[in-house]
């Protein structure tokens, strides 16, 4: 299986910590793009637009405890629900690099990711696409 704290410490500026739920949580900018629960579940912030988005295309579950909010609730139960999670998660990563990348402090490293470059390698829908504000590929 996938090693998903692994991966998504690769990600140009993430961090890793304990979550205050237990568990691990990721960060970029000093923003959370998602908490790892053990090896079975994993949160991932969104905006309330690709949520939808990606709940209507049964990508992901409104969160577990907050259904109402932007958060999903990704299930981890077998080697493609890794890789749909780190998927997520990168969704999540991506939405928040560019956020930081329109600020005048952005660090280097986040400066430097193509944002346009890696969605088209996710290969969303045009929904997801259009809620994260990237367009759709020509």
């Amino acid at each position: 299986m996938i090693d998903i704290t692994a991966e998504v410490e690769t990600w140009p500026g993430v961090s890793t910590a304990p979550h205050r739920f237990a568990g691990r949580e990721f960060t970029v900018g000093g923003r959370e793009i998602g908490h790892l629960h053990g090896e079975w579940q994993v949160d991932v912030p969104l905006t309330r637009r690709l949520r939808d988005a990606l709940v209507e295309e049964g990508v992901a579950s409104p969160h577990h405890v907050h259904p109402e909010s932007g958060w999903v609730t990704y299930y981890l139960d077998s080697e493609a629900g890794t890789r749909g999670a780190v998927w997520l998660l990168r969704l999540s990563y991506l939405r928040h690099v560019r956020a930081l990348q329109r600020r005048d402090d952005a660090p280097p490293e986040v400066e430097a990711v193509d944002v346009g470059a890696v969605v088209d390698r996710l290969n969303p829908s045009a929904a997801v696409r259009e809620a994260l504000g990237v367009g759709t590929v020509t």
